[in-house]
């Protein structure tokens, strides 16, 4: 547990997470309902040709998100408005896994995690000194700086389950045509982006079979804590750390169909 100090500055230096202007996760469902045909978007992690247009926000993982798909690739667009969730991404990634027969299953389904950030706990150093006298400017300056050390950090992709790729762990310049990006927007709110080629799980765009996704944000992980899909904590609100829910895995399941170019 002694990691868990230097994660709680790291966390504290990150600033204050707001809800997305224009977004209000109320009115969303809780799991994306039917399927979205991919606008043209450049993997930046910056959701700019996504127009905050999601089509969920799901409770379980705080996560609003878009599922959607071209003739090349299925793409996940992601946004985290809340301070425990932000940190459980940073610290776990978010992993998304794939069962192409449409089952509750993940075994043997494709699984790819982004970010993968070794020592996520380091990125604060060297920042801490200049904590105890901060003012709104230096808060601001804090934050900027931790964010973008994580967006340098996140380097790494995890993959399992696709026959071709024997690394466990690819950079994010692979030659797989794996796409994946972090980044922050004005608000400090964290924005996800991840493509996968369809031919990586042995699929084609005149698929019509309907998929099962499992979305899991690991958090966290403590030794001697188990590791999977869980139920999640109740969150620490949007600037507070929740410890528990930081290591306890959240993650939701939902059924997606390809979407065909008219």
């Amino acid at each position: 547990m002694k990691k868990l100090l230097p994660l709680t500055v790291l966390f504290v230096l990150a600033g204050t997470c707001l809800f997305a202007q224009g977004v209000e996760p109320k009115k969303l469902s809780t799991v994306q309902v039917g399927n979205v045909l991919t606008p043209r978007v450049k993997i930046d992690g910056k959701l700019t040709e996504w127009n905050n247009d999601f089509k969920a926000y799901n409770r379980n993982t705080r996560l609003l998100y878009i599922l959607s798909n071209d003739e090349k690739n299925i793409y996940l667009a992601a946004k985290s408005t809340d301070f425990t969730t932000t940190a459980k991404i940073i610290s776990g990634g978010i992993n998304l896994l794939i069962n192409t027969d449409g089952k509750k299953k993940d075994k043997g389904a494709p699984s790819i995690t982004f970010p993968i950030i070794e020592h996520p706990e380091r990125l604060a150093g060297g920042l801490g000194n200049r904590f105890e006298n901060r003012n709104a400017g230096a808060d601001t300056e804090l934050m900027n700086r931790v964010h973008e050390r994580t967006i340098i950090a996140a380097k790494q992709i995890r993959v399992l389950g696709i026959t071709g790729i024997t690394d466990t762990l690819i950079s994010i310049y692979n030659s797989d045509g794996i796409k994946t990006a972090i980044n922050f927007d004005k608000d400090g709110s964290l924005t996800f982006e991840m493509a996968v080629p369809l031919k990586l799980i042995n699929l084609t765009a005149d698929n019509t079979k309907e998929l099962a996704y499992h979305i899991i944000l690991n958090g966290f992980q403590v030794e001697g804590r188990g590791g999977g899909g869980g139920a999640g904590g109740g969150g620490g609100g949007r600037n507070a750390l929740d410890f528990l829910d930081l290591v306890t895995p959240s993650d939701f399941w939902g059924k997606y169909t390809l979407a065909k170019k008219q």
